[in-house]
């Protein structure tokens, strides 16, 4: 433990961003071996010959895993980005327009192009608007009601 506040706090993220990747990982793990399962059962099914309906069955969970396992990379993509952003002092949040929420992360490089390439699905998927600008990526949250969530 220290007695500096501020490197505490680092720490904690720290801690935090490693479990969240942990997680990440586990996830992923799990949607790979579904995957494995599914093609699987692709594969029997052609030996066959027959069976459609769970050869269509097979193809939709395919692409669920695809679906599933682009949302965890984007949500991952946003911890991790978040926490650093918070941990350097560069995180701001401001109310936006229309009784939504603006949250401002300074972003340095090319991890910029990087953070949005990895959250623009998850994002179109939740109703969060992304802009980018040379340093800075501002995410904006429209009020529940708003959202083009896919829910």
């Amino acid at each position: 433990m220290t007695d500096d506040p501020a490197r505490a706090k680092a720490d904690a993220l720290e801690i935090v961003g490693e479990i969240i990747r942990r997680a990440g990982h586990e996830i992923r793990n799990a949607l790979s071996g579904v995957a494995v399962n599914v093609e699987v059962v692709r594969s029997r099914l052609a030996r066959q010959g027959s069976a459609t309906e769970i050869a269509s069955f097979a193809e939709r969970a395919g692409a669920q895993i695809g679906e599933a396992t682009t949302l965890t990379n984007g949500l991952l993509a946003l911890v991790r980005f978040v926490l650093t952003a918070e941990a350097q002092g560069t995180l701001r949040s401001a109310p936006g327009a229309s009784g939504g929420s603006r949250i401002e992360l300074m972003i340095y490089g090319d991890r910029a192009s990087v953070f949005v390439s990895d959250f623009r699905h998850l994002a179109d998927s939740i109703g969060v608007g992304i802009e980018q600008g040379a340093k800075r990526v501002i995410l904006t949250v429209s009020p529940q009601d708003k959202s083009h969530s896919k829910n």
